[in-house]
């Protein structure tokens, strides 16, 4: 585990990092597209169900997402909530609608992938058709700025020397930063507290206020207060430094070799969903994330823009369970 990472085990990842251009099929908001199944689509409102709360990253790049597909489809996207239950929440009413292209999830890797392997529940990844990636999203360490720790190695001294005595939170079990403090505690031997939330917001909140003593926080949702002076980033879990914060080390880099995490938000469509309105959405996704401001603000945030189609997403669903499951699966019995 320490040696691979998250997307190795997928082999079209690194092509799937710049969105390609949209394809012809939604030159005309509202029309039909050509060989779909039903005469319009979409004839209505598009639901986006987004599997975390308001104002974390997830939720973020969903409503950039929203505002970009409404003018290309030529229909409303109305974005609803649905946190908690490590995203589950938000993809019940999915699987359950109608297999006509208007009711969507858009769900971070650890709700599609991890959490229902931890449930022993239905499986998205088995009984759910992918549409597309979206983004590809990062994490940072942080702590708060009165935190002594000047550096990862601090901090786990500090927790040697308590066992127990540190808190971290996360926005959901499965979630990217609940995975990536699970390989650190197992990495660095330490035991710590841990605080799960229904959304990367509500963790930030505690955070910032001094209850949680860390946490792996994506980047939309940290750097914000890393800028302000509020946070701490003491590592970033990527092969190489990121651009955003050129100052941070990688966890290589501070002293824990193939410590490496990404992870991603896509989009999910019910079973049964016709092939043509499945690849008119991902076009209309491609389109959308291919803006120049889409790729501006996401830069600005730490992530970047995916695409793919979906029987790419479908084979990088299917490799990253595999790796990342047992890690999940040992925690969830006790076994950190």
């Amino acid at each position: 585990m320490k040696r691979r990472t998250l997307l190795a085990a997928a082999l079209a990842y690194p092509a799937l990092t710049q969105p390609s251009r949209a394809q012809p099929g939604l030159a005309q908001p509202g029309l039909a597209q050509p060989g779909l199944a039903q005469p319009t689509f979409p004839n209505r409102p598009v639901r986006l169900f987004v599997g975390s709360s308001n104002g974390g990253s997830q939720d973020i790049t969903a409503r950039l997402l929203a505002s970009r597909l409404a003018p290309l489809l030529g229909q409303q996207v109305i974005v609803e909530n649905r946190g908690g239950a490590g995203g589950a929440l938000a993809t019940e009413p999915v699987r359950q609608a109608a297999p006509d292209g208007h009711t969507l999830v858009f769900n971070n890797m650890g709700a599609l992938l991890i959490t229902p392997l931890l449930h022993g529940g239905p499986q998205p990844w088995d009984d759910m058709v992918p549409v597309s990636l979206v983004a590809d999203v990062l994490t940072v360490l942080v702590c708060p700025a009165e935190r002594p720790w000047r550096s990862v190695a601090d901090m786990v001294a500090a927790a040697r020397a308590t066992p127990g005595g540190l808190s971290w939170g996360h926005p959901g079990v499965g979630s990217s930063p609940w995975l990536a403090a699970l390989l650190l505690d197992r990495e660095a031997g330490i035991r710590t507290v841990e605080v799960p939330y229904r959304g990367g917001g509500p963790a930030m909140l505690d955070l910032l206020a001094g209850r949680l003593d860390y946490s792996f926080a994506t980047t939309p949702t940290a750097l914000p207060h890393v800028a302000t002076g509020k946070f701490r980033a003491l590592a970033v879990p990527t092969a190489t430094r990121l651009p955003s914060l050129p100052q941070v080390p990688t966890m290589a880099e501070a002293g824990f070799p193939g410590f490496e995490l990404r992870s991603w938000f896509g989009v999910m469509a019910p079973a049964g969903t016709p092939a043509p309105i499945v690849a008119a959405l991902n076009r209309a996704i491609g389109q959308a994330m291919a803006e120049p401001e889409v790729v501006a603000i996401l830069a600005q945030h730490g992530e970047a823009p995916l695409q793919s189609s979906p029987e790419e997403f479908l084979r990088i669903g299917h490799a990253e369970r595999a790796l990342w499951g047992p890690l999940a699966q040992a925690a969830s019995r006790g076994q950190r």
